[in-house]
């Protein structure tokens, strides 16, 4: 069913980004004040955006979310593998899952403010013009990260899709897990149906958000992996009912 924007929605939403926006300025802020923290403590601090993110969307906007199979994350840290439908799970992952980087464009940490806030967060940050050398970049910060103890989440569809869209899988996640010979956790969600790509508004609803068993990478090549790995989405978002 087609989503509408009503009065009270847009209302709703324009509050709710707005207040969310105004405080990225003072995370800058409080981001260059952690200097000399370690990177964990770091990330923990500044992520709490997201919990407040979360916050406004349920109580604003009217944004409940469930979290299932919660036993199947193991003792990390790993890569979590997720499909993208939306901003909300992007923000929503750090409240609800292990304390975990991004992969992402390094122009995205030029953005005044936002972008120099990112930046203290760890992120894989890599040079998409440049695909070879990003694939090393990946894999040497991965490293780095790991070592770090955060887990790293990747969005293997490679950029977010409506619900019920299909694409082939990125082999990024699964080039990674071989490389650093850690398990992959499938993940699951519908974040799509309250906050639509590119879209401003925030629909009232509830957001389902499925983990399934890890998938470890021992005696696969990069193509059965990946096929492992989306298959566990897939099958986790048809016990959904998103087919």
């Amino acid at each position: 069913m087609q989503n509408r924007a009503t009065l009270g929605i847009k209302i709703r939403s324009t509050i709710t980004w707005v207040l969310v926006c105004a405080l990225i300025p003072v995370y800058n802020l409080i981001g260059y004040a952690l200097f000399g923290l370690s990177p964990k403590k770091k990330h923990k601090i500044l992520t709490s955006w997201g919990r407040i993110f979360t916050f406004f969307g349920k109580y604003i906007c009217g944004v409940d979310y469930e979290v299932i199979g919660k036993e199947n994350l193991i003792a990390g840290p790993a890569i979590l593998a997720s499909n993208h439908q939306s901003t909300w799970e992007t923000m929503a992952f750090n409240v609800l899952l292990p304390q975990h980087v991004w992969i992402l464009k390094r122009e995205l940490t030029k953005i005044p403010f936002f972008g120099w806030t990112l930046k203290i967060l760890s992120p894989i940050a890599i040079d998409r013009s440049q695909r070879t050398a990003s694939v090393q970049q990946i894999l040497s910060q991965s490293e780095v990260r790991i070592k770090e103890d955060f887990w790293i989440l990747v969005f293997p569809e490679g950029t977010r899709l409506a619900p019920g869209v299909d694409q082939p899988y990125k082999t990024g996640v699964s080039r990674m897990a071989l490389h650093l010979q850690v398990p992959v956790v499938p993940i699951a969600h519908n974040a799509g149906h309250i906050m639509p790509r590119r879209s401003f508004w925030i629909y009232p609803g509830k957001v389902t958000i499925r983990i399934g068993k890890p998938i470890y990478p021992d005696g696969l090549n990069t193509e059965e992996l990946t096929n492992k790995i989306k298959t566990a989405i897939v099958t986790e978002l048809k016990i959904m009912g998103e087919d």
